[in-house]
């Protein structure tokens, strides 16, 4: 079974840390990857609650990502999307578009060398198996990290 920081671990090994990729709130560059709460099968460990859906997750600043946390420990179900959606709203617009393309430029820059370093290592892996083992067996993580960056592309977002 996949533990909480094992699960961060996956998300960075998928996507690349969240570094490389914009806070969904407010655009500046992301700290952390945030489980979004929005997982029925959400299983608890000592850090808090997370996901095994790598999907349940999006890059957020660390003052995003608190202030999303405090909005689910503070409002009940039926007042947290309301309250998301006005806290998002009044993040992005803390930030000027100067700030926030200042950003852009170098996160992208750094996200690309990222991926090709990600490829190279991926291309230099020696396997000890054969080559019908290699075959049968083909990494679901190499296989998925290159989805991930296909759909981010065809996304635009580098």
């Amino acid at each position: 079974m996949t533990g909480y920081k094992a699960m961060h671990k996956l998300l960075n090994d998928l996507r690349l840390p969240a570094r490389y990729s914009a806070c969904d709130w407010c655009g500046l560059s992301a700290n952390d990857w945030a489980y979004q709460w929005d997982d029925a099968e959400e299983l608890d460990s000592e850090f808090g609650p997370y996901s095994l859906n790598s999907t349940s997750y999006r890059p957020m600043c660390r003052t995003c990502h608190l202030r999303f946390d405090d909005a689910h420990r503070s409002y009940g179900a039926e007042r947290f999307t309301f309250e998301v959606a006005r806290l998002k709203e009044a993040a992005y617009g803390s930030v000027s578009d100067e700030r926030r393309e200042a950003e852009r430029k170098p996160r992208e820059a750094s996200r690309m060398v990222a991926i090709r370093h990600a490829d190279a290592q991926e291309a230099t892996k020696r396997p000890r198996r054969t080559k019908a083992e290699i075959a049968a067996a083909e990494s679901v993580l190499a296989l998925m990290r290159r989805a991930y960056r296909h759909n981010a592309l065809e996304r635009g977002e580098g």
